[in-house]
């Protein structure tokens, strides 16, 4: 066994750094439409449901340029451990599909989702602000985030 592969010894005291790290940021901008670019997709758990979890970067307004919104859906179940590109079961009358579907067509294939039809195509998407968590409980003001309400439509034309 290398030394790499061993677990860490348990610790009889907190750091005085800390134990826990804050991945990322919360983004805030104010609701309204917007125009978005698809970045890639992840599957996770959240209080014991499958979620698909779509990354968008705004293009405009230009005054929020670069920051990530998320869609965030319910899936049927995951078939890989939850994860960038991570597998799962779509509901076949659930929001996810008609998004897709009303974003790129109905496709080739019914039976199968590649969000990477999305890559160099604008978005237009109506952005939310998060008020209450999920027991419903109002946030503190600097506890609020922005996500994707809905998709709305691809924009034609490659005259970015």
């Amino acid at each position: 066994m290398k030394d790499d592969d061993r677990e860490a010894p348990l610790l009889d005291e907190e750091p005085e750094e800390g134990s826990g790290t804050v991945d990322g940021e919360c983004v805030l901008v104010p609701d309204g439409e917007y125009e978005l670019r698809y970045v890639d997709f992840e599957t996770a758990m959240y209080f014991g449901n499958p979620k698909v979890i779509v990354h968008y970067a705004i293009i405009r307004p230009e005054e929020y340029a670069g920051l990530t919104v998320d869609r965030f859906y319910n899936a049927k179940k995951l078939t890989s451990p939850p994860g960038r590109f991570g597998k799962y079961v779509a509901k076949p009358c659930g929001s996810l599909i008609r998004e897709f579907k009303r974003l790129v067509g109905r496709g080739e294939r019914l039976d199968r989702l590649r969000f990477a039809r999305l890559k160099g195509q604008r978005v237009i998407g109506e952005i939310q602000t998060v008020k209450t968590d999920h027991l419903h409980e109002e946030l503190p003001e600097d506890d609020r985030y922005s996500l994707i309400r809905r998709l709305i439509k691809v924009l034609p034309g490659d005259d970015w």
